[in-house]
């Protein structure tokens, strides 16, 4: 019985979302077969075992049920561990598979390793690279201490000694013939979601839903293997990557590619400068966010026709004089009128606007052509070069030929 109010079905959807907002611990019902069946891990099984048969396999039962409301932590020779979780029967008749899971990073070492002690073929490596690296590392200790924790406070007599352990360590695989082996549905569909995953982000980048966008980051992030690997360039490689791809997104919508680019710009620097472990495996959240912000106010289709041109002008004459008066002139709108709508739909004051676009177009020159630093300032409309280091500064965090030095080096 449960000691709450709450239904099953709450208490499941509390559990799971718990598990895996904490512990990035996804959970399945073995008795819903064909979900199974269907599921990564049943596929990835298929592959390692040819001849496993769900529908077929005698040890299913044994293996998976136990006494009400008790654990069986499974330790696969595979090195991966699941955790069977049986329903008290006068609740669910429901068993729980979660995970599985890993308990250490997955290097190309310990794959190796694992291959080789379950005589495995050396066809099947990037297969169960991909695999393992799309698993979450977490300690099994963590994860029982979590059930227990959640399972004491819903479940009338819950005893959380009742633990079970299973260790297939020791058991290894016979040497399998795969001649015939076909992983090309598994491998396709990994790369099937990764594809979804990142089409998704793009979709919800470019109309700034930063919440959803980040659901769908998490997922490709489990997927990927974002983070599993020992070596900060590679981490920071990912990032590289996330960060052109998310770039590539706004600069088909309708936001002016020069903010886009010098957002880019910023957060490529960002990631150079960046050798914290801890700080990197927060970039990628905090990247996506600042993506999302700048296409909820920079999308020109959420402004008026009159913003719009004002943001239009603005961008083609640079190098021209620019101030509220002139643009106001030349869209013939009352300068105060323009002003106040202006900052209602960007949040920007006109001036602020014309010096932040200046600045950026002056990082385009600064990183893709030879020109002078004096010559750049002119090339943007800022006539008197002191006034533009300082400008530059102010908006960038760096003097114009300290950011060139950078990036060149």
């Amino acid at each position: 019985m449960l000691k709450t109010n709450f239904n099953y079905n709450d208490f499941y959807n509390l559990m799971t979302s718990i598990l895996n907002s904490a512990l990035n611990l996804p959970t399945m019902k073995l008795n819903e077969t064909d979900k199974f069946i269907n599921h990564p891990y049943s596929k990835f099984r298929k592959i390692i075992w040819p001849d496993y048969n769900l529908y077929n396999n005698e040890n299913i039962e044994n293996l998976y049920r136990t006494d009400n409301g008790y654990l069986k932590v499974i330790k696969s020779s595979m090195k991966f561990v699941s955790i069977v979780l049986t329903m008290p029967k006068e609740i669910s008749d429901d068993i729980l598979l979660l995970g599985p899971f890993l308990e250490m990073q997955p290097t190309d070492k310990f794959i190796e390793t694992l291959m080789k002690e379950n005589n495995l073929d050396e066809s099947l490596h990037n297969t169960i690279f991909t695999y393992y690296k799309s698993l979450p590392i977490v300690n099994s200790i963590t994860v029982i201490s979590t059930l227990n924790s959640i399972l004491s406070s819903f479940l009338i007599g819950y005893n959380n000694s009742h633990i079970c352990h299973v260790n297939f360590d020791e058991k290894k695989l016979k040497k399998i013939d795969y001649i015939n082996r076909d992983d090309s549905e598994f491998n396709n569909e990994y790369y099937k979601q990764y594809r979804t995953y990142l089409s998704n982000i793009s979709n919800c980048v470019s109309i700034g839903k930063f919440d959803e966008a980040k659901e769908y980051l998490k997922l490709y992030i489990q997927l990927t293997g974002f983070f599993k690997e020992h070596s900060i360039d590679q981490i920071k490689h990912n990032l590289y990557t996330l960060n052109s791809r998310l770039e590539s997104s706004l600069l088909k919508t309708s936001i002016p590619g020069s903010h886009v680019y010098l957002l880019y710009k910023k957060i490529e620097v960002q990631i150079k400068n960046e050798n914290n472990l801890a700080t990197l495996e927060k970039l990628p959240y905090k990247i996506l966010k600042k993506y999302c912000l700048l296409s909820t106010n920079y999308n020109l289709k959420s402004y008026s026709l009159t913003v719009r041109n004002a943001i239009e002008y603005i961008n083609l004459n640079l190098n021209m004089e620019l101030s509220l008066s002139n643009v106001s002139e030349v869209l013939d709108k009352n300068p105060s009128f323009l002003s106040n709508q202006f900052k209602k739909e960007t949040g920007k004051t006109i001036t602020k606007y014309i010096q932040e676009t200046r600045i950026e177009k002056a990082i385009n020159l600064l990183t893709t052509t030879e020109l002078s630093i004096q010559e750049i300032s002119e090339t943007v409309g800022i006539h008197d070069l002191s006034w533009f280091s300082k400008l530059f500064k102010n908006i960038v965090g760096v003097s114009p030929s300290q950011y060139r030095a950078t990036e060149f080096n």
